[in-house]
């Protein structure tokens, strides 16, 4: 097979995985796609509710759909946090018309009361306060020192690392933005030197150090939830975002880090999803070693650009006040 042929043919792969369980063109009623587009939703209206002036009456087509998709969710005992965040976010909806006065269509009214009366507790979602001083307390530290002490580690002690780490580390990654606020990101982790060796045999940039890592992480991205075409390649981006989340997460936790590099083509894919049964409508977007740091060791020194020299600034130009196409979201 020539080159162009095999491009070709890794292409069609991934363009095949998109087609078949995305949103885009198999526009499913299953209980994921709809939490999707339930979360969609619901975070609309929470954008609406922490603009500086929101206005009275806004999103009504998307409330209703809130209503019944979580509604259709609980029937079938599809409870998450979808759910959660669709209720809590309708509960802070109809606050916020309380609190400033703002009269609903009776009808409408009675519908977002209803379906507020329904639940028994306060729900997370809409929006919440947030100040100034918070922000500059907690990120009163040296960051550029923070930045600058993270480097790919191949040296470790050969310790183990504990779940609870793990654990805490991506409940600190859960935070990195992702499209529309949709959790589509997944870990799987591998703490058994057995497993990790395995887990490894299928990675081909772990030389020399892989076998004392304390732990071995795949990072993957969940496709079904992805819903227009323009998020073809959101998968990747939502999952990088996370990755590096996660390895400044294990870099705060006095943990080292070496991002094991997943630019397989179809094959090498297929032959890990098949080893450790990862599911066909999710996309693997790097693996991660972690592991315990000695008290000396080298790192690449990397030589990295000074900012001037990736960094442009957009000028004034004619013919640039042309309106924009509209976009979807």
């Amino acid at each position: 097979m020539s080159m162009a042929a095999e491009l070709r043919a890794n292409y069609d792969y991934d363009f095949e995985k998109f087609r078949e369980w995305s949103g885009v063109v198999n526009n499913s009623t299953s209980p994921v796609v709809l939490a999707a587009k339930l979360t969609g939703a619901y975070h609309s209206i929470e954008k609406g509710l922490t603009l500086e002036e929101p206005r009275t009456l806004f999103g009504r087509s998307k409330v209703e759909f809130i209503i019944r998709a979580v509604r259709a969710l609980e029937k079938i005992g599809h409870t998450s946090v979808a759910t959660r965040g669709g209720r809590g976010t309708i509960q802070d909806y109809m606050r916020f018309h309380e609190e400033h006065h703002f009269s609903l269509p009776a009808d409408y009214e009675k519908e977002l009361r209803d379906f507020v009366s329904e639940g028994k507790e306060l729900f997370p979602g809409g929006a919440v306060s947030l100040t100034k001083k918070e922000v500059q307390d907690a990120t009163s530290f040296d960051y550029t020192r923070f930045v600058q002490t993270r480097h790919s580690i191949r040296h470790y002690t050969g310790e183990s690392v504990s779940p609870e780490r793990i654990k805490l580390a991506v409940s600190r990654a859960i935070h990195t933005p992702r499209a529309v606020n949709r959790e589509t990101r997944r870990v799987y982790a591998a703490y058994d030197p057995v497993l990790r060796d395995h887990v490894l045999k299928y990675q081909h940039g772990n030389t020399g150090f892989g076998h004392k890592l304390g732990a071995v992480l795949i990072i993957t991205t969940d496709i079904r939830e992805f819903d227009i075409i323009g998020e073809r390649n959101q998968a990747w981006i939502d999952g990088g975002l996370f990755a590096m989340g996660l390895n400044f997460a294990l870099h705060a936790d006095n943990l080292g880090t070496r991002m094991l590099n997943w630019s397989a083509d179809k094959e090498q894919d297929q032959a890990l999803r098949s080893a450790f049964e990862i599911p066909e409508y999710e996309v693997i977007i790097t693996m991660m070693g972690v592991g315990g740091l000695p008290e000396s060791l080298h790192v690449a020194a990397s030589p990295a650009p000074v900012a001037d020299d990736i960094l442009s600034i957009i000028e004034s130009r004619p013919g640039t006040g042309a309106k924009p196409p509209a976009g979807r979201r």
